[in-house]
């Protein structure tokens, strides 16, 4: 298996570059913000309170940047990077684009660890269940965007 990881595609370093030149805490802003519209329905039926006062840091190691978002009041936040997080995920930005895209799902990428996780695994199992059960067809997202995003993942495949 650890061979398999090692075969991944992973960043090159020129492409992670301007990521890293933008601060985590405004990163951590603008991903609460795109959380908060694409699981609006999610957030009001109630299937994120496990995550209410909980915080969640997630590292893309090859790009180099996390985010530390928790939810307050049923508004996803932002985090002070400096704050300790009850669980960190972690991964290479193409096992986030995997998740992303539906090609693999979470239970594939979290037991074959290319996605992992450390601290609280309750509120991980809750995490990767929530995850698992998501349609990404019922997200607000453009038509275009799941096109696009397998566009970006035979791109990344071929040059990484």
């Amino acid at each position: 298996m650890i061979n398999q990881i090692a075969k991944r595609p992973r960043l090159p370093k020129p492409l992670a570059l301007p990521g890293r030149l933008i601060p985590e805490r405004l990163h951590s802003l603008i991903l609460s913000r795109l959380l908060n519209r694409l699981l609006v329905i999610e957030r009001e039926e109630g299937e994120l309170d496990f995550l209410e006062g909980r915080s969640v840091r997630i590292k893309v190691c090859d790009a180099g940047i996390s985010y530390l978002l928790s939810l307050e009041e049923g508004m996803i936040r932002e985090l002070s990077v400096k704050d300790e997080a009850d669980l960190t995920v972690s991964g290479t930005a193409y096992d986030f684009l995997l998740l992303l895209s539906g090609r693999e799902d979470p239970d594939t990428l979290f037991f074959q660890r290319h996605l992992q996780m450390v601290g609280d695994t309750d509120l991980g199992v809750h995490l990767k269940n929530m995850l698992a059960a998501l349609d990404p067809d019922s997200l607000p997202l453009p038509g275009s965007f799941q096109p696009m995003l397998q566009r970006c993942l035979s791109a990344y495949e071929r040059f990484a």
